[in-house]
């Protein structure tokens, strides 16, 4: 491996902790895939590498792909709604159409014609920003800034090593380097100056500026080609990522402030249907119920009396353990996810690639769990991709790196608006107990992205 190569995967890392990590996803908050070429065939990739990033999907694939290089940026744009009937908490808001830019970048490098490594970058995460009126939205009393919302960060950057045992099978591993930043700001009324005691650490849930964590974790992969090659199957591990805590959100997320990656595992097929065509199909866990401060349940819907979701809190008694923050504290009541996708590649020309795919999760997020995740929206469940790469000849950027060829690849994603529905602890103006549903969150997105490739 010579030294050009070991300083573009350097750059590589040093270009995603640089780059801005804004990101809403959209399976959960993961994002559906990383890369043009992959997220224009729905995001598959497990027994399809493709690219330099082919170690976030699956670190055996990178022998597939050989010595290259490849940068990325998106345009992420998420419209979102809620909606909230309540004496308590009203809202009815739309977002406005921000645009969100979403990096992506990895790197290969042969070492022998069955061994490689490499670095990929990518990120994860959500966020929400909108206004609040006193006694509205969460700024009960008007005790809440007149902003309210969140927003979570994730970046894991992933050197990875594979090698191929022989013709069939092909095995690599990873280790997880992650960092994380999430930010709240008007909550006040859930405890900092707040009405409601719902909060076992009040000067510690919400308006603490931005908060870092840094954690680790191990990916296994395996990929074997059979049928005369034409048949692809990978399976890709990736374990939980620990991180450290968010110690100044120790009053919000339960387990005193920790709030790790989930595990998640996945399975891919990949068929060469002729010289030209390839179809892909991916099969994805993620189980973001082992998560405390993700997957605890929320204020209890069904009896607005009782409030806490766990029964051993009683409302007259001691019910500090399912207060947010404590270990047992309320989250956000999100389900595992389980998600398909499947894409098409067709080579129109010895230049152009087009590409096609389709994605799919039901959201994470059960009907009465809509009250807190009005910070959270993440409803979309349908998606629709298509892409294309251009082989390009290496010119000034490539054959400054001395690159043998270059391409541009281009991707759009839409994701269809779904609403969910549901009760919530807080019910209407007059009412004792919600019957039906008086709260909903909405999402609507667009993305277009690029990539820029390099093979040496």
């Amino acid at each position: 491996m010579n030294w050009v190569t070991r300083g573009i995967l350097v750059s590589s890392v040093v270009l995603g902790i640089a780059a801005p990590a804004s990101v809403f996803a959209t399976n959960g908050y993961f994002l559906i895939g990383f890369g043009a070429k992959s997220r224009g065939m729905g995001g598959v990739g497990v027994a399809y590498p493709q690219d330099g990033l082919a170690a976030a999907y699956n670190p055996a694939g990178m022998i597939g792909v050989g010595s290259r290089l490849d940068i990325g940026i998106e345009a992420f744009m998420p419209e979102r709604a809620v909606y909230h009937d309540s004496n308590d908490f009203p809202m009815d808001h739309k977002s406005k159409g921000d645009i969100f830019p979403i990096p992506s970048m990895g790197g290969v490098s042969m070492i022998s014609s069955n061994m490689a490594w490499g670095v990929a970058v990518i990120g994860a995460g959500l966020g929400t920003d909108y206004v609040q009126e006193p006694n509205k939205f969460f700024n009960f009393g008007g005790n809440s800034t007149g902003r309210v919302g969140v927003q979570l960060m994730q970046m894991q950057i992933l050197p990875s090593l594979a090698y191929k045992y022989d013709d069939t099978h092909t095995f690599g591993g990873t280790v997880v380097v992650a960092a994380q930043v999430f930010q709240a700001k008007g909550l006040e009324a859930f405890g900092q100056n707040g009405s409601f005691d719902y909060t076992t650490v009040p000067e510690h849930s919400t308006n603490m500026g931005r908060e870092y964590s840094f954690g680790y974790g191990v990916r296994l992969g395996w990929l074997g080609k059979f049928l005369e090659k034409k048949l692809s199957v990978g399976v890709n591990y990736s374990s939980r990522v620990f991180m450290s805590e968010f110690e100044e959100y120790d009053g919000l997320f339960a387990e005193h402030g920790d709030f790790d990656i989930p595990e998640n595992y996945a399975i891919g097929f990949a068929f060469k249907v002729s010289p030209k065509v390839n179809v892909a199909l991916d099969i994805q866990q993620i189980n973001y119920s082992d998560i405390a401060s993700v997957g605890n349940p929320g204020p209890l819907a069904s009896d607005p009396n009782q409030f806490w979701p766990r029964p051993e809190c009683d409302p007259l008694g001691d019910y500090t353990p399912c207060k947010l923050g404590a270990p047992g504290g309320m989250g956000f009541g999100w389900t595992d996810q389980t998600v398909y996708k499947i894409g098409a590649d067709y080579k129109y020309s010895e230049k152009t690639t087009l590409r096609a795919g389709y994605n799919y999760g039901k959201s994470p997020i059960p009907e009465d769990q809509v009250l807190f995740n009005v910070l959270a929206p993440a409803t979309v469940e349908h998606h629709i991709t298509f892409g294309a790469t251009f082989i390009l000849e290496p010119g000034f950027l490539a054959g400054m790196f001395g690159a043998t060829d270059a391409e541009v690849s281009i991707n759009y994603m839409h994701a269809f608006l779904n609403t969910i529905k549901g009760p919530t602890a807080f019910p209407p103006s007059g009412v004792s107990v919600v019957d039906g549903s008086n709260a909903s969150i909405a999402m609507e997105q667009d993305a277009i992205g690029v990539t820029y490739g390099m093979k040496f």
